[in-house]
């Protein structure tokens, strides 16, 4: 179940970089990334948590900043 978790995460990152709409790409990446930061709790792999957590916190900036657009 973990690995199927970790290609679902990679999927979904991978699919972000085919969309050009940047909120719908940002939106589809923290998918991602929120899959990746559980994937790495339960692993506890702090590399992956920290850089997944890391760009959740600058996409989510993004969206605040860029809601009215």
């Amino acid at each position: 179940m973990t690995e199927i978790l970790g290609w679902v995460a990679t999927a979904l990152v991978l699919l972000s970089f085919t969309i050009h709409n940047m909120r719908k790409l940002r939106l589809v990446n923290m998918l991602g990334c929120i899959l990746w930061i559980v994937y790495g709790f339960i692993l506890m792999i702090k590399p992956v948590i920290f850089v997944n957590m890391s760009i959740l916190i600058i996409h989510s900036y993004w969206l605040i900043k860029n809601k009215s657009k």
